[in-house]
């Protein structure tokens, strides 16, 4: 067990108007998104969801910790369904820690990619080359295959592919951080479950791995201090990300469309079956685009597959950090050797 110490940051994400806000609004917000969707002739609605949540925590132990922290978290999204020469999705979503609502946004993005879809053609051959990660899927990727690598407990017991990597270039130019001291993060809290206060750690600098993610057990197991990762639902503690840092490059969002065969964007199917020991993925993309004459052209969903510690070299992160409403704060990702297929 951890021995008590003071939070190293004092932002507090709590918000009482999301505390407070009655399910009644809830259900009116939910009505005024399908509503609003519908007014497209091409439209429909697959699904939608409105969320408001507060949690709060008490943290004790022998050692003499003894803590509490609270929190709010707000979101909502929509799912679309085009039809008319076609059929395609699009999917959107918004959370924070407060009570943020701009609607037209996520509507906007989930009836560009839905109507996008419907006009996609078959790709019809197969590319390998350079694919550009939008943020959201990128970040949807990072979850499934970086993080649990990063995770001590994966590395004691022999599972993750970076066990031995410590100090050594893996992740191309990359710098990730996960800080749970982030004003506004949406994992930001002032201590972990075990009371160990939540820290800004460096995972990778330029590609050079600096560490793993720890809770108590782990970071004595290993002879280093715990990072403030614990987490717990219910039954043993074991470790969870924070806000997760992906800093920017040089590139311009455009300058790495441009330079891509195929640019990947909203949502990655069967990213539950990566395989983060070895860093294999193949995904199924719901909204790709082909890039041809310096355009983006819509395509029906693809396979994207590759081994991302094979081509980490070959990363480029675009300019520009987007907020993926999932704790992931990433840039557009070029990627270079993927396979493209569909």
């Amino acid at each position: 067990m951890p021995d008590p110490e003071p939070p190293l940051h004092s932002w507090v994400g709590y918000d009482q108007g999301v505390a407070s806000a009655p399910t009644s609004w809830l259900l009116e917000l939910a009505r005024e998104l399908i509503a609003e969707a519908q007014r497209h002739p091409s439209i429909r609605v697959s699904g939608t969801f409105v969320s408001a949540g507060e949690t709060a925590y008490y943290i004790a132990n022998s050692r003499g910790v003894s803590t509490s922290d609270k929190g709010t978290h707000f979101g909502y999204g929509i799912e679309l369904k085009a039809v008319g020469a076609g059929e395609g999705i699009g999917y959107s979503s918004m959370s924070s820690r407060g009570l943020h609502v701009d609607i037209y946004s996520v509507l906007e993005r989930a009836t560009t990619l839905a109507l996008d879809s419907m006009r996609g053609e078959k790709l019809g051959t197969v590319i390998k080359g350079n694919v550009l990660f939008r943020a959201e899927p990128f970040a949807s990727l990072v979850d499934a295959l970086l993080v649990p690598a990063l995770s001590a407990l994966s590395v004691l017991e022999g599972f993750s592919p970076l066990r031995d990597r410590v100090g050594q270039k893996v992740l191309g130019p990359l710098t990730i951080v996960d800080d749970g001291t982030m004003v506004g993060g949406l994992e930001t809290s002032l201590f972990d479950v075990e009371g160990v206060a939540r820290r800004r750690k460096v995972l990778f600098d330029k590609g050079v791995l600096k560490g793993f993610l720890h809770n108590t057990y782990t970071a004595r197991r290993m002879r280093c201090e715990s990072t403030g990762n614990a987490a717990r639902v219910r039954g043993a503690v074991l470790i969870a990300r924070t806000n997760l840092v992906v800093e920017g490059g040089e590139d311009s969002e455009e300058a790495l469309a441009s330079d891509s065969a195929v640019v990947v964007d909203g949502y990655l199917l069967s990213v539950h079956t990566v395989n983060y020991i070895t860093g294999n993925f193949s995904v199924v993309a719901s909204n790709p685009y082909l890039v041809k004459d310096g355009e983006l052209k819509p395509l029906k969903p693809v396979t994207v597959s590759g081994n991302i510690y094979e081509v980490a070299s070959g990363l480029r992160p675009a300019r520009k950090v987007k907020n993926t409403f999932t704790g992931i704060y990433t840039p557009d990702i070029l990627f270079s050797g993927l396979t493209v297929s569909g």
